[in-house]
């Protein structure tokens, strides 16, 4: 009896319970990093803010396009590259921060799209009951993604990898995350401003109270709009 070399050649798919976890210890790596290493940035940052005023020209584009990556593969909140750009550069820094901003979305997004996530959506869905609701995400993807971005409590990278599994289009991702993040991310630039030393606003970042009420808007506004998402699906 002959065997077909053809079967003999494909690899064997993967079990299941290892793509889940594979898939599951993605999003923790996207969710727990960024607060691990923010803190060792974030000390050489305060030791040597003078390096970084002095970046001009190429060494300044060399910068930017490392923290594409530093942001985008979750070595280093977006938020505190927000504030550090508001202390170093002030107005200065807005545009290519959001350039790099929306890079490093685009990155994150993109990595996870090769993790697929269908494994860990397929034991969500027969685990929770969720089909619906997340092909109604699906289907509402750029006021979901808006809404996720304007929220200070969603994890940037989180938000791309959920939205990658989900399989949102690439360009209402893009352009509702770069519209939804900019609320937040000038509030932060702007704290950094204000503050009136790098070492005061790392070790008392509530020490600017009226941004904490921007905050609180923008995480209630960003509910609101959830719910009220959440609510049309039930009906």
């Amino acid at each position: 009896m002959k065997t077909d070399v053809s079967l003999l050649a494909q690899p064997k798919p993967m079990p299941l319970i290892r793509k889940i976890s594979i898939e599951f210890l993605y999003l923790v790596w996207m969710g727990a990093l960024p607060l691990i290493s923010s803190g060792v940035i974030g000390y050489y940052a305060i030791s040597n803010p003078d390096f970084f005023q002095s970046l001009q020209g190429l060494e300044l584009f060399v910068f930017w396009f490392i923290a594409i990556f530093i942001m985008g593969l979750a070595f280093s909140p977006t938020t505190f590259f927000a504030l550090f750009t508001g202390y170093i550069w002030g107005l200065d820094g807005i545009i290519p921060l959001i350039i790099a901003y929306s890079m490093a979305s685009l990155l994150g997004f993109f990595v996870a799209k090769l993790l697929k996530g269908e494994a860990i959506l397929t034991f969500i869905k027969s685990k929770f009951k969720t089909v619906s609701f997340l092909d109604h995400v699906q289907s509402n993807s750029f006021s979901w993604v808006f809404l996720a971005r304007l929220s200070p409590v969603f994890p940037f990278a989180i938000t791309n990898a959920i939205m990658a599994f989900l399989g949102v289009s690439t360009m209402k991702f893009f352009i509702a995350g770069t519209i939804g993040m900019l609320p937040r991310t000038l509030l932060a630039v702007w704290t950094g401003m204000q503050a009136k030393s790098i070492e005061n606003l790392w070790n008392n970042p509530q020490s600017v109270h009226w941004q904490d009420f921007v905050s609180l808007a923008l995480l209630v506004l960003s509910a609101v709009g959830m719910f009220y998402l959440a609510k049309k699906h039930a009906h």
